[in-house]
């Protein structure tokens, strides 16, 4: 009860604020039975600018109200948490890439910036390609050209992850420097006022008009989405640093461990437990546990399908197979 109760309460307090500050009434009656009263503000003229403005800051109102809602002792859905943190850097991108006219400048740009994206990817291939190989080398202890489709997924892996890192990088150091900028370099009403000759003499009788508030309100719907999807971007990256060993095991046994060990007549083996033939007489057994795999190399006589049939229907006949 205590998390509705003070919920109710705080977007009371919130609603209360804003009407107290604004010169207009908040809500206004209306003629429907139904609806009796309705927001005062109308989004007839929006643009898609203003609804990925909008979008970006009820994400955010929505999230602020979850993590409200989950200190005060209510419990969260994993989905509409994810969804909402999904929302928030869909949107904030949007956002500023509309408003910057990102597309159009990378069009200018295009031939240069691929050539230059080109050649960070080959250095970073081959960096990965030689991660890939030390990391299968030290799990297995065995050639890394033993398992070739391991290595490839491995390498494209760790260049994906590489390319992802460096973008959030790059992301959040130009986030932060155009916001340092932008606080700096734009003028505020008073000083735009000062700037030009004939209003000058009188700008204590000018107040901001709706278009100074309009760019006003996008450029912090700018800024505080894109804060808001670097912080949540370096948050993300922080749980795939802490589990990147285990996705890049996993995603070895998943594309080179295809055998149970009693294919290669090792007994005593867990159901979970994978193997992958490295030559006629030897394979590397993956083991489940606490922190991935353990790796091992064992003597392989690889079994017929006729045969493994024929175990399992023995081992059916036992009194206390289960």
């Amino acid at each position: 009860m205590l998390p509705y109760i003070a919920t109710y309460l705080l977007i009371a307090a919130i609603l209360a604020v804003i009407d107290r500050f604004t010169d207009k009434p908040l809500f206004i009656r209306t003629h429907s039975k139904q609806f009796p009263w309705k927001l005062n503000y109308s989004i007839r003229y929006w643009s898609a600018q203003e609804y990925w403005a909008a979008l970006t800051i009820g994400s955010i109102a929505a999230l602020l109200l979850l993590l409200f809602w989950h200190v005060v002792g209510g419990s969260i859905s994993k989905s509409a948490a994810l969804a909402i943190l999904i929302a928030i850097c869909f949107s904030s991108s949007v956002l500023s890439i509309r408003h910057f006219k990102l597309v159009e400048k990378f069009k200018a740009h295009a031939w240069w910036m691929t050539v230059l994206t080109a050649l960070i990817t080959v250095g970073l291939g081959l960096a990965a390609n030689a991660f890939a190989d030390a990391f299968i080398v030290n799990l297995t202890r065995v050639d890394a050209a033993q398992f070739p489709v391991a290595q490839k997924a491995l390498t494209t892996l760790i260049l994906v992850f590489s390319w992802a890192f460096i973008a959030t990088l790059i992301i959040s150091v130009v986030v932060g420097i155009v916001s340092f900028t932008m606080a700096i370099t734009t003028p505020t009403f008073r000083e735009t006022i000062k700037r030009d000759y004939l209003a000058a003499s009188h700008r204590k009788h000018y107040s901001p008009g709706f278009e100074f508030h309009h760019r006003s309100r996008m450029l912090y719907a700018v800024f505080i989405g894109s804060a808001y999807t670097v912080i949540i971007a370096w948050g993300l990256w922080e749980q795939v640093l802490k589990h990147t060993d285990e996705i890049l095991q996993e995603t070895m046994v998943w594309t080179s461990f295809h055998l149970h060990p009693r294919d290669c007549s090792i007994p005593g083996r867990p159901h979970d437990t994978w193997a992958a033939l490295v030559n006629d007489n030897r394979a590397v057994v993956a083991t489940p546990s606490k922190e991935g795999y353990t790796f091992e190399t064992l003597p392989c006589e690889i079994q017929s399908t006729q045969a493994i049939e024929s175990a399992t229907l023995e081992r059916l006949k036992q009194d206390d197979y289960f």
